[in-house]
Protein backbone atom coordinates (compact mmCIF):
# COMPACT_ATOMS: atom_id res chain seq x y z
CA UNK A 1 0.00 0.00 0.00
CA UNK A 2 1.35 2.99 -1.06
CA UNK A 3 1.05 6.70 0.23
CA UNK A 4 -1.68 7.83 -2.31
CA UNK A 5 -3.57 4.50 -1.17
CA UNK A 6 -3.31 5.79 2.47
CA UNK A 7 -4.13 8.98 1.96
CA UNK A 8 -7.43 7.47 -0.07
CA UNK A 9 -8.45 5.80 2.84
CA UNK A 10 -7.88 8.63 5.66
CA UNK A 11 -10.86 10.97 3.25
CA UNK A 12 -12.58 8.45 2.98
CA UNK A 13 -12.90 7.76 6.83
CA UNK A 14 -13.03 11.81 7.37
CA UNK A 15 -15.64 11.89 4.50
CA UNK A 16 -17.86 9.03 6.70
CA UNK A 17 -17.46 10.28 9.66
CA UNK A 18 -18.43 13.64 8.78
CA UNK A 19 -21.89 12.26 6.62
CA UNK A 20 -22.49 9.94 10.25
CA UNK A 21 -22.93 13.33 12.57
CA UNK A 22 -24.39 15.31 10.32
CA UNK A 23 -28.27 15.69 12.02
CA UNK A 24 -30.94 14.19 9.93
CA UNK A 25 -33.15 16.53 7.83
CA UNK A 26 -36.55 17.67 9.62
CA UNK A 27 -39.66 15.93 7.81
CA UNK A 28 -43.41 17.13 8.44
CA UNK A 29 -45.29 14.45 8.78
CA UNK A 30 -48.69 16.11 8.13
CA UNK A 31 -47.30 18.66 5.84
CA UNK A 32 -47.76 21.36 8.55
CA UNK A 33 -44.76 23.78 9.24
CA UNK A 34 -42.70 22.01 12.60
CA UNK A 35 -43.00 25.08 14.23
CA UNK A 36 -46.38 27.36 14.11
CA UNK A 37 -48.36 24.17 12.97
CA UNK A 38 -50.83 26.49 11.41
CA UNK A 39 -49.53 26.80 7.69
CA UNK A 40 -48.47 24.43 5.04
CA UNK A 41 -44.96 23.86 4.40
CA UNK A 42 -42.25 25.22 1.81
CA UNK A 43 -41.41 22.69 -0.53
CA UNK A 44 -38.34 20.84 0.40
CA UNK A 45 -38.30 22.27 3.78
CA UNK A 46 -40.01 21.36 6.97
CA UNK A 47 -41.56 25.17 7.92
CA UNK A 48 -43.87 27.34 6.14
CA UNK A 49 -40.96 30.29 6.51
CA UNK A 50 -37.70 31.20 7.12
CA UNK A 51 -38.40 33.20 10.13
CA UNK A 52 -40.17 30.02 11.31
CA UNK A 53 -36.92 27.36 10.76
CA UNK A 54 -35.30 30.05 12.35
CA UNK A 55 -37.18 30.29 15.37
CA UNK A 56 -36.97 26.10 15.68
CA UNK A 57 -33.07 26.46 15.30
CA UNK A 58 -33.14 29.16 18.13
CA UNK A 59 -35.50 27.37 20.28
CA UNK A 60 -33.20 23.91 19.71
CA UNK A 61 -30.36 25.68 20.73
CA UNK A 62 -31.49 27.15 23.75
CA UNK A 63 -32.72 23.95 24.88
CA UNK A 64 -29.59 21.79 24.55
CA UNK A 65 -27.94 24.66 26.43
CA UNK A 66 -29.81 24.32 29.14
CA UNK A 67 -29.70 20.60 29.04
CA UNK A 68 -25.67 20.89 29.09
Amino acid sequence: MDDADLAQEREQAIITAALSARETSLKSPDGLCLWCRDEPIVANSAFCSADCGEDYSKHKREMKQRIE
